[in-house]
């Protein structure tokens, strides 16, 4: 007996908000050490670089989260068309693919571009996630109305496009500023 794909989806989906809720609720235990008096030295410069990289680095994680997303989701489209052009988009293959396209988008929309994840980001960033959140909208809702081929490869044609747009701007983007970060250490 086969699991449908979108169901498993939803199953992991879900099981890692339980996940992320029982770890955000989880009381947290204190626990109090005699310190000894010490004075308090301003941080170091290099303290506060390594800080500040770090802070970059979760802040930016949503964009490459983002491109993985589409990247699955693009595989998806193209294999559904296979099958879609064979035998219609009728066809159990296509709907199994189409549906797992919509519960990758999804996940994007709800879990990776949630606005307490791209509140903060670089401005540019902020720009490509409310791109991808645009694009990944449309595409649900062509998807969700498919009725021909042609809509479902025009989905396909158009969420290519914006995922090649997505990551090659946030290439563009980030290997000068990571070789920027790299000379100066």
């Amino acid at each position: 007996m086969a699991i449908n794909p979108h169901f498993l989806a939803i199953v992991f989906q879900e099981g890692g908000r339980l996940i992320s809720e029982i770890i955000r609720t989880k009381p947290s235990r204190t626990v109090i050490i005699e310190e000894e008096l010490v004075p308090q030295l301003p941080p170091d410069e290099s303290e506060e670089a390594a800080a500040d990289e770090e802070k970059a680095e979760v802040a930016t994680a949503c964009i490459p989260c983002a491109i993985g997303h589409y990247g699955t989701c693009t595989g998806l489209l193209n294999e559904a068309m296979r099958f879609a052009k064979k035998d219609g988009v009728g066809d159990r293959e296509v709907i199994t693919r189409v549906q797992m396209c919509l519960a990758e988008l999804n996940a994007m929309e709800r879990v990776d571009l949630r606005p307490e994840m791209t509140v903060d980001l670089p401005t540019f960033e902020k720009q490509l996630a409310d791109k991808a959140l645009v694009s990944s909208r449309q595409t649900r809702h062509t998807l969700e109305g498919l009725a021909t081929a042609d809509d479902l490869e025009r989905a396909a044609a158009n969420l290519q496009r914006t995922s090649n747009d997505i990551g090659t701007e946030w290439y563009q983007h980030r290997i000068p500023a990571k070789a920027k970060e790299v000379g100066e250490r």
